[in-house]
């Protein structure tokens, strides 16, 4: 990953999970935020955080829309991560099992002996306390009578002594790298120089097929009304909660409250009944804000004409000229006149 930030240090690294797209470093988080006014999701747990409902931490998952304009701009490479490395041989597994298995006994041993610290420490301070060096033999002599009871008749001190170990809890570390480990290497020669399993472009992702959004008149009109907005120094976030497609706020969000909701129409034709513009008024007035109908007039309807335009590279970037747009967008702002906004 050192050795792919270098090759292209303007770009953030997004990785891939299952088609799911991912920032895991909070540089990159920050980045994303403060220069592209991007929010994402986080979506990770706080271990030290009674409740997981409020407030989540790393990784930050990032809308679709959002993967594609970072893409668009010439900031991003996208890592397909599930193949970037290769499956550890049996001798690798074999190790690592190994490894694991060392790494709990030395810490039961460590353990064991912070215990015998301990004892001795105790019987030093009865010895001083009592002035009776009798008072210590019996306790000893309890301590040897409840340890011969535990112990089977047939059983040495050697393996009651591992018995005792393979009782005692211990605790499972995770580290907080992957480069220890025997099978962590690249799954070719070419990822050494960063260039296997990362990709710069739609062009290059869509290719080898990890990364086709979007790929519909739908996804394509989400993209544009999201370029749109963004444009205009909006930041969005998912509009789920809310009953739209994406939440709209004049600033970070940490400073302010959305004032919008969009839902998108794939196209200016697209027939939309009278209840749904109702419902979407009172919608945006039940959770105090307007609601937007964000229409994308896109340059391509025919998806087998978009796939073409894709492997064209024409919805990328170049080093001297932006990437087209996906295509103009209008907005109209419902309200419902019964209560106010």
């Amino acid at each position: 990953m050192d050795q792919l930030r270098s090759t292209y240090p303007d770009r953030v690294p997004i990785l891939l999970a299952n088609g799911v797209p991912f920032l895991w470093e909070s540089r990159d988080v920050e980045r994303v935020r403060t220069e592209h006014n991007l929010c994402g999701l986080l979506t990770g747990t706080l271990p030290l955080i009674p409740q997981q409902n409020v407030f989540l931490g790393m990784p930050l998952r990032l809308l679709p829309e959002e993967v594609v304009l970072l893409l668009r701009r010439r900031a991003a490479v996208l890592i397909d991560d599930a193949h970037a490395y290769g499956a550890p041989t049996e001798e690798e597994r074999s190790e690592y099992l190994a490894h694991e298995a060392q790494e709990i006994l030395d810490q039961k041993e460590r353990q064991r002996r912070q215990q015998e610290e301990h004892r001795q420490r105790m019987e030093a301070a009865i010895t001083q306390e009592s002035g009776d060096a009798r008072a210590l033999e019996r306790r000893r002599a309890r301590q040897a009578a409840k340890q011969a009871k535990g112990q089977a008749p047939d059983e040495t001190p050697e393996e009651n002594e591992q018995d005792v170990l393979a009782k005692m809890p211990y605790v499972h570390h995770t580290h907080s790298t992957s480069a220890h480990l025997p099978a962590y290497h690249p799954a070719t020669a070419e990822m050494n120089t960063g260039t296997t399993n990362a990709y710069l472009t739609l062009q290059e992702a869509q290719v080898a097929g990890v990364w086709t959004y979007p790929s519909t008149l739908q996804e394509r009109a989400r993209c544009a009304a999201f370029e749109a907005l963004h444009s205009k120094g909006f930041f969005l976030s998912t509009g789920l909660r809310f009953g739209g497609d994406f939440v709209v706020y004049p600033g970070d969000p940490l400073r302010y409250h959305s004032h919008y909701t969009a839902t998108v129409l794939a196209t200016p034709q697209q027939p939309m009944a009278a209840f749904h513009v109702v419902a979407s008024g009172r919608l945006g007035t039940a959770v105090k804000k307007s609601h937007l109908l964000c229409q994308a007039n896109t340059i391509v309807l025919d998806d087998a004409e978009a796939l073409e335009r894709r492997l064209a590279g024409y919805d990328d970037a170049t080093e001297s000229t932006p990437a087209l747009p996906w295509g103009n967008a209008e907005y109209w702002s419902l309200a419902w006149a019964g209560f106010g906004t």
